[in-house]
């Protein structure tokens, strides 16, 4: 009986993983931006970051960075809600 119990227990855990993982690392949030950020192309977006001084961790610019590039890939694919959604993120990690 407690094998079962302890069966049980783990598979239920195991199928609400995935549902807890969706919420790890999740960004800042975008409510932060200035309203004329969201203004902003997506080119101008980029300009701005790159043109921003960084004094961050390790972590939180492996993060800027990784936005960045998924930005790129966005606008690669004419996706400017994608690009400039990403790049929001980025400049999140980058204040």
């Amino acid at each position: 009986m407690l094998r079962m119990t302890l069966a049980a227990g783990a598979l239920a855990l195991s199928l609400a993983m995935p549902a807890f993982a969706q919420n790890t690392m999740s960004g800042p949030s975008t409510s932060a931006m200035k309203a004329s950020d969201t203004s902003m192309t997506c080119d101008q977006m980029m300009a701005k970051a790159n043109s921003m001084s960084v004094s961050s961790t390790g972590a939180r610019m492996t993060m800027a960075q990784n936005q960045k590039h998924m930005a790129m890939l966005a606008k690669q694919k004419n996706d400017e809600a994608g690009c400039k959604m990403h790049m929001e993120k980025a400049m999140g990690y980058m204040k």
